[in-house]
């Protein structure tokens, strides 16, 4: 039917609807109403004019991450909208390729993932799991979503959820496979697990942990947030030789195990680590490295205000830096002042410490106890890499070098190098 036939169709029906408002007809018709009006939607839609290659991609730049499960979002959504849309969206395995699973979840949610993993076909998956895992039915979707572990390609777990952030207990032991022996993950490249909500501890088991890192021998990237364990500590070291980025972040949270994971990996690709330094010492980082004699380009440090300087004759920072003369970028985001002017003295001293560092950024140093011997040093470890730096930043909590020091390093940047020294504007550029 053309346009103007399927436009008279409806003004025809309209009438009729009018006709029989109180009759056994009306039902028929307003059904008949609906279906013509869908079709003119779909003549009159230039989506549904489109190829349908263009259409799916139009419709995947509209999908979030990870997508919620419900009528007011996509995908489902556009099974709403009109036929063709409604085609378009069963007709692309892609656009059901990732969901976000919020626990507690409505009853046979189950049946629900189970469509919906269906419709992604043998497409990667990506799996958010966030709220309470202790709730009844977070072990009915635990089974659907490791049944289809070979599919598994992005995985986040985030214990809590924000808004019933009051009602979670503190100090909770997650068991993240609820019961189930999950089956092996080849396809698994990210993994992200966040342990608190809300400044409240939360417990993962340290067994299933590095279980579930062995099942997953392809993985990339590994990020944890306040993420505290328990548990036995096997003796044996996992290797994990495709993983490039190990993360160990924190909010405020009462508890960071570094170690406790770092002590039983062997990481010999890694070229990207992040430690909150909450509890790791100097010599078990040191282990670490000369265990794993990674291709390390990147080093972020957490509070290294807490890690204090090792007894004489023991390992240092500088014995660790030098297992990795591979850094390019070093980064401390909370330092104490006597991390901060051993690390620049050592810079100055030793052009062998760290031949290929490009980026060094500190940031907050305290202001208190700083005295002109502090930016001399500071002066002569950037004076020393002058050459080699690009970028070199000190975030310093209200305080200033010397006006004859801050002329000094105003010199050293005419070769390029970009210079940040102070809190929210740049004192040297």
């Amino acid at each position: 039917m053309s346009v103007q036939e399927l436009h008279a169709r409806i003004e025809k029906l309209s009438s009729e609807i009018q006709l029989q408002k109180d009759s056994g007809i009306l039902i028929e018709l307003e059904r008949d109403k609906r279906l013509i009006q869908r079709q003119l939607n779909a003549v009159l839609d230039p989506v549904a004019r489109l190829p349908v290659e263009i259409s799916s991609e139009i419709f995947l730049q509209s999908l979030s991450p990870f997508p919620e499960p419900s009528l007011r979002h996509s995908p489902m959504l556009l099974l709403n909208i009109c036929n063709a849309w409604s085609d378009i969206a069963l007709s692309t395995p892609e656009l059901w390729a990732a969901i976000d699973i919020v626990f507690p979840r409505a009853p046979r949610f189950e049946e629900l993932l189970e469509i919906w993993l269906h419709r992604a076909g043998h497409c990667h998956l990506s799996v958010s799991l966030r709220g309470e895992f202790n709730d009844e039915g977070f072990a009915a979707v635990a089974v659907i979503v490791w049944r289809h572990g070979q599919q598994l390609r992005n995985l986040k777990i985030c214990d809590g959820h924000e808004d019933h952030a009051d009602e979670i207990e503190d100090d909770r032991e997650v068991d993240i496979f609820a019961g189930i022996i999950p089956g092996p993950l080849p396809s698994l490249k990210t993994l992200k697990i966040h342990g608190s909500v809300d400044g409240r501890a939360t417990s993962f088991s340290r067994p299933q942990i590095l279980e579930l890192l062995r099942l997953a021998p392809n993985l990339i990237q590994c990020i944890f947030h306040d993420v505290h364990l328990h548990g036995i500590t096997p003796p044996d070291k996992l290797v994990l030789p495709a993983l490039r980025r190990l993360a160990f972040l924190h909010y405020e949270s009462r508890l960071h195990d570094d170690d406790a994971l770092l002590q039983c990996l062997s990481l010999p690709g890694i070229n990207a680590l992040t430690l909150s330094l909450m509890h790791i010492s100097h010599d078990r980082l040191f282990s670490f490295l000369e265990r794993s004699s990674p291709p390390l380009h990147e080093l972020v440090l957490g509070a290294a205000i807490h890690w204090v300087m090792p007894p004489r004759n023991s390992v240092t920072l500088r014995d660790c830096l030098r297992l990795v003369p591979s850094l390019t970028r070093f980064e401390v985001r909370w330092a104490a002042l006597d991390f901060t002017t051993g690390l620049l003295t050592e810079l100055a001293e030793s052009t062998s410490l760290l031949p290929d560092l490009r980026d060094l950024t500190i940031c907050k140093l305290p202001a208190y106890d700083i005295t002109r011997s502090f930016w001399e040093i500071l002066h002569r470890a950037v004076s020393a890499r002058r050459t080699q730096l690009r970028t070199f930043q000190v975030g310093v909590q209200g305080s200033e070098p010397p006006v004859d020091i801050l002329s000094a390093l105003r010199e050293l940047t005419v070769d390029g190098m970009q210079m940040h020294i102070g809190t929210q504007n740049a004192i040297v550029r």
